[in-house]
């Protein structure tokens, strides 16, 4: 029985909740694929991605350490909701996300107290498979140097990378695209924080010309 854990470090309740929300608008939603309806949670990064568009979260410090985590993105938010909403009677709030073998729990802590005390959690399953190798998706785009033919990009989705970078940044931090050399690139947006970095990966749809 596999007993490794994966814990982030204790991080504002409501700056996690507002970093897996971002992360969580590129989880799909079809039960078939149930690999991408969940969010993918590292030492390095946060991600999520529905095969159509990617977000990839990377902290200035690591929230997490251990074993890589494959958690259900609605149910993960849903916790997370919650919490943020049970916090409110208190000043301050912590939150500590615990993945041990195949379960994952999620504790809120008050935070102005010298020793931080449990005021609530959640638990539940991980999901047993493996998230889509995505770096490459990254590593390999290169800015334009020129621009290239007319593409399409899906409005839903475009107002998802709008919506996304709000959960994390003020309304006047730029939200910087990236444009790539063919069509068959992605489109990448950057929102970049003092705590960290949210990319986002677009698919572009080709226009019948």
């Amino acid at each position: 029985m596999n007993t490794e854990t994966t814990q982030t470090t204790r991080t504002g309740l409501t700056e996690l909740a507002n970093i897996i929300g971002a992360v969580a608008l590129h989880a799909g939603t079809d039960q078939t694929r149930y690999a991408l309806t969940g969010i993918y949670i590292t030492a390095e990064n946060i991600q999520a991605t529905d095969s159509y568009s990617l977000g990839r979260y990377t902290p200035t410090e690591p929230i997490t350490t251990g074993k890589p985590a494959l958690i259900n993105a609605r149910e993960l938010t849903t916790a997370l909701n919650n919490l943020t909403k049970a916090a409110k009677n208190y000043k301050a709030a912590q939150a500590s996300l615990t993945i041990t073998g195949d379960k994952w729990q999620l504790t809120a802590l008050e935070s102005d107290l010298e020793t931080a005390e449990t005021f609530s959690s959640y638990t539940g399953q991980t999901i047993p498979a493996e998230f889509p190798h995505t770096r490459q998706l990254f590593d390999d785009a290169k800015p334009a140097a020129t621009p290239f033919e007319p593409t399409g990009l899906n409005p839903e989705y475009l107002e998802r990378l709008t919506k996304a970078s709000r959960k994390i940044a003020p309304k006047t931090t730029p939200l910087i695209i990236s444009i790539w050399q063919t069509p068959q690139r992605p489109i990448i947006t950057t929102t970049t924080t003092e705590a960290g970095q949210l990319e986002q990966l677009l698919m572009p749809q080709r226009l019948n010309q």
